[in-house]
């Protein structure tokens, strides 16, 4: 097992919660890796140092204060901020302006601008002639498109 795997699994390994198999294989990596074994050295004097600390207690109003801040909480993100009420309101306003005003500006250009008749060829044909599909004939002979299309033309 890879180092990166071991360490991740140390925790449980100290606290007994693999299996055998599992523990087997970290013991035996153990054996042979120095900096997991600093790790596993440095994870049993946490684990122990956290032990010998005394237990925390809370204050009697502990519960009652926790819960009053949690329910202020709540009724703080029912109301919305005055300000915004105003942009919820504000700001479809303005899109829906913008798009009007670039609409009429579209429109306004389109009319003041001379009209000019662009002679295009046919974009199918000009697209297929691009990517080299307006002829067939570049198969080499005895290729296996020559031969498709070959039988193709024959039977239809």
């Amino acid at each position: 097992m890879k180092c990166k795997k071991i360490r991740k699994k140390l925790v449980a390994y100290l606290d007994g919660e693999l299996s055998e198999k599992q523990k087997l294989l970290i013991k035996r990596h153990l054996l042979e890796c120095a900096e997991c074994r600093k790790e596993v050295d440095l994870l049993s004097r946490t684990s122990c140092f956290l032990k010998n600390q005394p237990p925390i207690k809370p204050s009697l109003d502990f519960d009652v204060n926790l819960w009053r801040k949690i329910n202020s909480l709540e009724k703080r993100e029912i109301t919305p901020h005055p300000l915004k009420r105003v942009a919820y309101i504000i700001l479809p306003a303005a899109v829906a302006a913008a798009l009007i005003i670039g609409v009429f500006m579209g429109n306004l250009v389109e009319k003041l601008t001379p009209s000019q008749n662009v002679n295009t060829p046919n974009l199918e044909e000009e697209y297929l002639s691009s990517i080299g599909l307006d002829s067939f004939e570049d198969f080499p002979p005895g290729s296996l498109p020559q031969a498709y299309f070959s039988l193709t033309n024959q039977t239809g």
